[in-house]
């Protein structure tokens, strides 16, 4: 087992904890692809790459500040269904993103094409508010922000 710390690992840059990369399964990449620009303005690249498992067709990158990730063009049916989707079952990985305003990310959620399945929550102790809410492939996210 390796004593070294995240300070002293030249790949990190003290950011041990934090989502580095992030992977969102699609079936309809230009849909994934305008839904994250109008709800978050995501860089997103329309350009793909091959991807080497067999279920994933394309691989597309996109970028939001320290946030780094891929839309996998998957085929409908390799998509997990998530807790709050249609078809509502397993529990993905969740990813939780700041944002300033929640109500106002909702409206753009929705006018954008996704669900909302959690509406602004108190989280209690001072610890801001939730929501969560269902992308344009069925994908859950989740969003946070100081208020109360």
């Amino acid at each position: 087992m390796s004593t070294d710390t995240h300070e002293n690992n030249p790949h990190c840059d003290g950011k041990f904890g934090q989502i580095c990369w992030l992977e969102i399964p699609v079936t309809d990449v230009r849909r994934a692809i305008a839904f994250y620009r109008a709800v978050f303005d995501w860089c997103c690249k329309d350009e793909s790459m091959p991807h080497p498992l067999d279920s994933i067709q394309a691989v597309h990158f996109f970028m939001n500040g320290t946030l780094n990730g891929a839309f996998l063009v998957m085929f409908p049916e390799d998509l997990v269904k998530t807790a709050g989707s249609k078809g509502s079952g397993r529990q993905s990985a969740l990813a939780t993103y700041c944002v300033a305003d929640i109500e106002e990310t909702l409206r753009k959620v929705e006018k954008a094409g996704g669900a909302v399945i959690v509406p602004k929550t108190a989280i209690g102790g001072d610890m801001g508010s939730f929501a969560r809410f269902v992308d344009t492939d069925g994908n859950l996210q989740g969003i946070w922000d100081q208020t109360m």
